[in-house]
């Protein structure tokens, strides 16, 4: 079933007040809420054309397990925005998220556009696309109170769960590795608390970005060079307190950085 623009548009401005004003909710008003996923998508894309977000891409249930807390069969996007993406080291303010959710992420910066084809892309096909690998940091956020059990369509509409994305230093030399073995730790204030390979998107960073450009083409849409596309957590969900300190440890794509501070804040890329 096809939501109306109207309903959409009030469903985003619904969900984009309560991220401004830091304010939880148990789920949208029934009247608003998306029943399916292509509602949420319809919610979604309402809520980009208010805030603009074109700078990319995250994609959301990527491994098995977080496909099994959300109850979902297969992955999501939802968009970046410039503003919400930050340099490592980055110190940003507690206060501005309501989850701190933190995921570690294999990003790509794309050089080239991946437009729409009737065949399924595949990983080979979005290679030559890719022109640095970037070792990331999601800051996951949700507005709902429990957004593990409000549904996909939900999430989809709240933006794929993104807050936040802090990036490290970008490899354009990257295509000798092994992405799929690629080890990453995580550690909180110092102390390893867990790790994974990139194998955990979808069997590869690269077979997530596939699965995003075939998802877009099958939406009328593209991935444009130039944007940025985060491919999921390789090492769990996490929710970190105000004042740790998390690292992301990528081996030779280096490492990323991020604090929550109290009264602390960093800008995004169109700050920078």
């Amino acid at each position: 079933m096809d939501m109306p623009d109207a309903i959409a548009a009030r469903a985003a401005s619904l969900l984009l007040t309560a991220r401004r004003e830091r304010r939880r909710m148990a789920a949208l008003p029934e009247a608003f809420r998306p029943s399916a996923p292509e509602q949420g998508y319809r919610v979604q894309d309402a809520m980009a054309a208010i805030t603009g977000a074109d700078a990319g891409y995250k994609i959301g249930c990527t491994s098995a397990r977080a496909r099994e807390i959300i109850r979902t069969d297969e992955p999501f996007a939802g968009r970046l925005s410039r503003g919400a993406i930050h340099r490592s080291p980055a110190a940003l303010p507690a206060s501005g998220f309501m989850l701190r959710g933190i995921e570690c992420e294999f990003a790509f910066r794309l050089g080239r556009d991946l437009p729409p084809r009737a065949a399924a892309y595949g990983a080979t096909d979005v290679a030559p696309a890719v022109a640095a690998v970037v070792p990331a940091i999601e800051i996951v956020e949700s507005v709902f109170e429990d957004w593990t059990r409000v549904g996909v369509a939900s999430v989809i509409a709240d933006n794929g769960g993104h807050g936040a994305l802090v990036l490290g230093r970008e490899t354009a030399d990257w295509r000798g590795l092994d992405l799929e073995r690629h080890a990453v730790t995580l550690s909180i204030d110092g102390k390893a608390v867990t790790a994974g390979t990139g194998a955990e998107a979808l069997g590869g960073p690269l077979k997530a970005l596939a699965w995003l450009a075939t998802d877009r083409a099958r939406r009328g849409d593209l991935l444009r060079a130039g944007q940025v596309v985060t491919t999921g957590t390789c090492a769990g969900f996490h929710v970190v307190a105000p004042g740790q300190e998390v690292r992301a440890d990528f081996g030779v794509l280096g490492q990323v950085t991020l604090s929550f501070l109290a009264d602390a804040g960093s800008g995004g890329l169109d700050q920078a």
